[in-house]
């Protein structure tokens, strides 16, 4: 069925009151203004700043958190790269915590040990739609004085300890990327509570105009004020990473949906977990008691050392399923970065050893006969073995 049942009259409706409106710019009621305005509403933010992406988010972020040119940034090893890749944009050095090897999100500890003098930041990733441990993390940045950004690109309305996900960090970022729970095409959000970090993460995405503000919707500069030659344009070098208002009327629409998104990839998730359910060398990511895992994702470590991933995915593939992902390198040792960091650095055994087999299936089904496919493929191919 592929991904256009995510896509419904709402989407058309919103682009076409757009395109008739002639782009309505710097008016209160453009589509970027209502998206952030939505979107800070819905994850309990006071502020919500668009990107044309999810990456030009933690560049922001890290901005705004004071983040500079050889600081340092925690982060994890296991997630696409585009977290390391914002590290380095910023001019700080990544630094890779180990995860923990049943979640396989950053486990604390690890956090702990990756600390020194020049540590700004700890990002944590909230893998394939669940949060690693917030409490902890918090308790590790207040002790040493550390902003927390989230990175919260596979996870919307996750929980951790009945708080929503994006609520725990000083700056939360989410995702619009076209594999993510709501999409259009590329995009990205910030929310914080904090309305320095939200001024400062809007003029790092407004080329460094003075006049916007952290409030939602400000991104526009009046041209009442752009006519005057005398007008003082940029207070400092930033970025033009603002989201344009035929995006965010689409990313608009899917928001409008988002709870509908999220059960559906629970409910693919439910189907996997049923079929290797008893199967002890199928072990699927723990989502511990009190989290909701939002799942991106359901990621299964493969622990026999009789099959490999390659077979695996051949006889998936073969019984009928769509194939799954791997899990990506881990970020140090993509071919860009392998020399670039340091051996210090990079100490996570767990992760070295869980990458190589994990298996991602997608969740992004919303009608029961596509599910009932995928699942009945897992279990034929767990039968086979």
């Amino acid at each position: 069925m592929g991904q256009s049942w995510r896509i419904s009259e709402k989407e058309f409706q919103y682009v076409r009151e757009l395109l008739e409106g002639g782009f309505p710019g710097s008016s209160a009621n453009n589509f970027i203004g209502r998206l952030e305005q939505a979107f800070a509403d819905k994850f309990d933010s006071d502020y919500a700043v668009s990107f044309v992406n999810g990456t030009a988010t933690l560049h922001a972020a890290l901005f705004a958190v004071g983040v500079r040119p050889g600081d340092e940034v925690i982060v994890p090893p296991l997630t696409m790269s585009s977290t390391t890749f914002a590290v380095l944009q910023a001019g700080a050095v990544p630094v890779y915590a180990d995860i923990e090897p049943d979640t396989f999100v950053m486990s604390v500890d690890a956090a702990a040990r990756c600390i020194t003098p020049r540590t700004r930041a700890i990002m944590p990733v909230s893998l394939y739609g669940l949060a690693p441990d917030f409490d902890g993390l918090r308790q590790l940045a207040n002790e040493h004085h550390l902003a927390i950004i989230e990175d919260d690109a596979q996870c919307f309305l996750g929980y951790y300890k009945g708080k929503k996900v994006g609520t725990l960090g000083d700056m939360s970022s989410f995702s619009f990327q076209n594999s993510k729970h709501i999409t259009c095409g590329e995009g990205g959000m910030l929310i914080s509570n904090n309305p320095e970090y939200a001024q400062a993460a809007r003029r790092f995405s407004s080329l460094g105009y003075g006049l916007v503000s952290a409030k939602p919707g400000a991104s526009k500069i009046e041209k009442s004020e752009l006519y005057n030659p005398k007008f003082e344009r940029h207070v400092l070098v930033g970025y033009n990473y603002r989201l344009g208002d035929l995006p965010a009327a689409v990313a608009l629409a899917q928001l409008e949906k988002l709870e509908t998104f999220v059960e559906w990839r629970q409910k693919c998730a439910e189907a996997y977990a049923d079929v290797i359910s008893g199967i002890e060398w199928l072990k699927p990511q723990r989502t511990p008691e009190g989290y909701i895992n939002s799942y991106w994702a359901y990621t299964v470590l493969l622990d026999n050392p009789k099959i490999t991933w390659e077979d695996f995915f051949r006889r998936f593939c073969d019984n009928g399923g769509d194939g799954f992902y791997g899990a990506w390198r881990l970020s140090y040792d993509e071919p860009c970065l392998r020399n670039m960091i340091p051996a210090e650095h990079k100490q996570c055994p767990n992760a070295d050893a869980i990458q190589p087999r994990l298996m991602q299936f997608k969740t992004n089904y919303g009608d029961e006969d596509s599910l009932f496919r995928q699942a009945e493929a897992l279990k034929k191919t767990v039968q086979s073995y």
